[in-house]
């Protein structure tokens, strides 16, 4: 096990679950496939805890999915609003 593997099986769910949302919100500030890889990461970690809720632990292993497009995807340039 690395040793961030090692760090994530450590932290609480809601820890975890938090640093998810970090990542998904960096990606939603500037989209790059390494970030997506990390949401995914971020997600399999949370839907593989038993210690997490088990709608929280469905929704995160419904999202990897939906995820892998954007890891498999080339970085998407934005437009200013």
């Amino acid at each position: 096990m690395t040793p961030q593997a090692q760090n994530a099986a450590e932290a609480s769910p809601s820890t975890l679950a938090a640093a998810t949302l970090f990542v998904m919100t960096r990606f939603a500030e500037r989209p790059c496939p390494e970030v997506a890889q990390m949401v995914i990461r971020h997600l399999e970690v949370v839907a593989d805890d038993e210690r997490a809720d088990p709608l929280m632990r469905e929704v995160c292993g419904a999202l990897i999915h939906r995820w892998s497009q954007h890891a498999a995807s080339s970085p998407v340039s934005r437009t200013a609003h």
